[in-house]
């Protein structure tokens, strides 16, 4: 991280835009995960704590906050483990996606319409961004081709 943040204080690295986009990147990507252990250390020494309380005094209210707190940690530990699944160079990339209907005629294209909100509804979601590259309605105005371009880690994956 520290060689990053001197890569970005030279003044030549400004002139590459590709490259200083692709650090940027690469820095937030680093404070992410950063945050997400420092979340995670946080919430596992809450709980080792609230066992060694409830080891001494059983206390209901103790107990309830930390399984509310396991939980939560068992939900960080499962975005990491599906991170670590998509660790190949090219799932942490963004994606353009097509949705097209050859045949099937209005219910088709409604079909398409509804992929086309649940996948852009997906990527804000996930703090992505989200261009429409280009589309072409049907005769009522559903989706009958689409392209999405989405950018953000893990758009791909």
């Amino acid at each position: 991280m520290e060689n990053l943040n001197q890569l970005i204080s030279q003044p030549t690295f400004w002139h590459n835009s590709v490259t200083y986009y692709q650090t940027l990147q690469e820095i937030e990507f680093l404070n992410t995960k950063k945050k997400q252990y420092q979340r995670s250390h946080f919430i596992l020494e809450g709980i080792k704590a609230a066992l060694e309380l409830l080891e001494l005094y059983a206390d209901e209210e103790l107990l309830q906050k930390a399984q509310t707190n396991l939980s939560q940690l068992q939900q960080e530990l499962e975005i990491v483990e599906i991170q670590q699944l998509l660790s190949s160079p090219y799932d942490q990339k963004g994606v353009f996606l097509a949705i097209t209907t050859e045949v099937g005629g209005i219910d088709s294209q409604d079909w398409a319409t509804m992929l086309l909100r649940l996948y852009h509804r997906w990527a804000v979601n996930h703090n992505h961004k989200v261009y429409l590259v280009q589309e072409s309605a049907g005769d009522l105005g559903e989706v009958k081709h689409t392209i999405l371009e989405i950018i953000g880690r893990y758009a791909y994956g």
